[in-house]
């Protein structure tokens, strides 16, 4: 079995320019990438709402706040670039 990498993340289900601004607002000694979950077509969200992971690449070992911890396979997500 291949191994997986894990990272700890948040999820947040904002529009993509919102998702943008929040990963931007974290902790900046940091760094943190955006995420888009695959879609889902049965899934019905609220318009112009998606469902992104912010995933922290913690340079210090620091965690994220336990209220918003998730674990992400990051292999498995689709990667979002800011300039989309």
């Amino acid at each position: 079995m291949e191994k997986k990498e894990l990272m700890w993340a948040i999820s947040v289900s904002l529009s993509k320019p919102e998702a943008i601004q929040f990963a931007k607002s974290l902790d900046g000694s940091d760094r943190y990438y955006l995420l888009k979950i695959s879609e889902n077509p049965k899934a019905r969200h609220i318009a112009k709402r998606e469902r992104f992971i912010v995933v922290r690449y913690p340079h210090n070992g620091k965690t994220v706040p336990n209220g918003h911890a998730v674990f992400v396979c990051v292999n498995e997500l689709q990667l979002v670039e800011e300039n989309e």
